[in-house]
């Protein structure tokens, strides 16, 4: 009897071990960012959660440029397209290669505040998506849209003119109410580089020409011709 109770016991212990061998153990999962060159990247992750965050930091090169222009006159309240085969009201849109734009090489954005090109070395400050380029005591302020491999920096200039012309009146205007609206919009497209050139005589090149030449826009054309 003692035998057999032994017996039955080995066994159950076996079958024990067996089943507990058979046994999967589901893995832990954890939600977050999985991409390593995100800013909130967590190595314990094992399940992406699409809450990955990018900076700008690293090397971008330009793919496209989007430029949109546009220019309203209004006089007396009404607006107007031409006035004397000059045209006072206009809209359109253009999108170029980036060699047709004028933009060379590739832009390095340092992690120690510095926008560095083929042309020149800049200040920048980075915050909420709001890229500001600080040189020689010129601003400009871009607009960003980051991704784990694209960057679109986005640039707006508006101006606003208003003035009174009295003698408007004798080409049959109601009045000499004039108003001029001016926009300018250039969108950078760029893709991200992997490999950063380490070459500084090879990235900066002093000369005339800068990635960021802030437009200036001018409505006195404009203007001049009204009052003439």
């Amino acid at each position: 009897m003692k035998k057999a109770l032994f017996v039955l016991s080995i066994v159950s212990i076996i079958f024990a071990a067996c089943k507990k061998e058979d046994e999967v153990v589901a893995p832990t999962l954890v939600n977050g960012c999985t991409d390593s060159i995100a800013n909130n990247y967590n190595e314990l992750a094992t399940v992406d959660d699409g809450s990955c965050i990018y900076g700008i930091v690293g090397l971008w090169t330009p793919t496209s440029v989007d430029v949109d222009s546009s220019m309203t006159t209004t006089i007396a309240g009404e607006v107007v397209q031409e006035l004397d085969g000059e045209l006072m009201t206009y809209s359109g849109s253009q999108t170029m290669t980036a060699e047709e734009a004028g933009f060379e090489g590739s832009i390095e954005f340092t992690a120690y505040g510095e926008a560095i090109t083929l042309e020149d070395t800049s200040s920048y400050t980075y915050l909420n998506n709001v890229l500001t380029i600080i040189d020689e005591d010129e601003e400009m302020t871009f607009t960003c849209s980051v991704t784990s491999t694209s960057l679109s920096l986005t640039f707006e200039e508006s101006m606003d003119t208003a003035f009174n012309e009295p003698s408007l009146i004798m080409l049959g205007f109601a009045n000499g109410d004039i108003t001029i609206s001016s926009y300018f919009g250039q969108t950078i497209n760029c893709s991200r580089n992997s490999v950063v050139n380490t070459n500084v005589s090879q990235r900066i090149r002093e000369n005339n020409h800068s990635w960021f030449v802030k437009p200036k826009l001018d409505n006195s054309r404009i203007i001049n011709k009204l009052k003439k």
